[in-house]
């Protein structure tokens, strides 16, 4: 079983920089830790994400294979009379 260990981190901003995110946090009606906390979010996803399609354009095999694994999974579902990605009836 692994532990979870929490991390504290300060963050040191302008007063420019505060006034914006509290002026962010208190429109989204959220604590500013909890707004910063979501900017990170997005900027750590958004880097997973752009690391992952580095990686995808560098081994094309991959993508071809998930590609063709997708395809499959369509077929079967629609031989099966199940909706597919590609259905578009309710």
């Amino acid at each position: 079983m692994s532990r979870m260990t929490t991390r504290t981190i300060t963050l040191r901003l302008s007063a420019e920089a505060y006034e914006s995110v509290r002026r962010h946090a208190e429109a989204d009606h959220i604590s500013m830790n909890a707004w910063i906390e979501g900017v990170l979010d997005g900027e750590d996803m958004r880097r997973r994400c752009a690391a992952h399609g580095a990686w995808i354009r560098a081994n094309p095999a991959v993508a071809q294979a998930a590609l063709a694994f997708g395809e499959a999974n369509q077929q079967a579902l629609a031989a099966t009379g199940h909706p597919t990605l590609t259905d578009t009836t309710p």
